[in-house]
């Protein structure tokens, strides 16, 4: 198998493999990777993986860990009381033949893909919103989304996940119709958990402004009509 952009050839045929698997995958895919295997507690464990690109979190960390115990220890809002029983039910319904495909999206006050050091730096040891600087200007706004598939391995019945990550500047994704007024009134509807969880409180007052201003722009310049989408302030 030969990569064309970096000229790297990988023999996938002999045995023993030349290397881990994980470390080829990672220098042959643009998506990060990982595997979730199954204990004999029925709980998912993170057991292999190919993380380049996590932005906010360290593979190192959260190797070995349950489904559960990863999600709990980032603090992901209700996982205990809303996510955490229906995501164990549906790890053990995902079948080989079946791509299941997830997003979710975040603002990040800084241009770093790999990891966000707007909220500390990656071996600190000590990081979060508390050390963002509060309301950049809008060209330190950028939207970050992944877009998740997952399957099960038909030898192994470990489930994969594939995650690409999409990272573009919010004074470039404005320009679609719609697009402001849509993900400023998605920023605007987070509990308190959840803007908590996102940072909101260190960059909302800066990119609902603009996000508003260029709102009513496409309305005035009639790109789009008022209630063609869900928009509120």
């Amino acid at each position: 198998m030969n990569n064309i952009v970096t000229g790297e050839e990988f023999n996938i045929s002999e045995r023993p493999l030349f290397e881990e698997p994980m470390r080829t995958i990672g220098r042959i895919l643009q998506d990060d990777i990982a595997i979730m295997i199954e204990g004999s507690d029925g709980q998912y464990y993170l057991k292999s993986g190919s993380i380049l690109l996590p932005g906010f979190w360290k593979l190192e960390e959260k190797f070995d860990m349950s489904l559960s115990d990863i999600h709990t220890s980032g603090n992901v809002p209700q996982f205990k009381m809303k996510l955490e029983k229906g995501m164990a039910n549906f790890f053990k319904r995902v079948m080989p033949k079946d791509i299941v495909l997830r997003n979710n999206y975040f603002i990040q006050v800084d241009d770093n893909l790999a990891w966000s050091d707007s909220i500390g730096p990656e071996d600190s040891g000590n990081v979060g919103w508390f050390t963002a600087e509060r309301d950049k200007i809008i060209k330190h706004h950028w939207f970050r989304s992944e877009r998740q598939s997952l399957r099960r391995l038909p030898r192994s019945g470990g489930v994969v996940f594939t995650i690409p990550t999409y990272f573009h500047p919010i004074t470039e994704i404005y320009k679609e119709p719609y697009v402001p007024g849509r993900l400023a009134s998605a920023v605007r509807s987070w509990g308190e958990d959840v803007a908590k969880y996102k940072g909101r409180e260190l960059y909302q007052s800066v990119l609902l402004d603009y996000l508003d201003k260029e709102h009513q722009k496409q309305l005035d310049q009639g790109i789009i009509i008022e209630g063609g989408d869900s928009y509120s302030k």
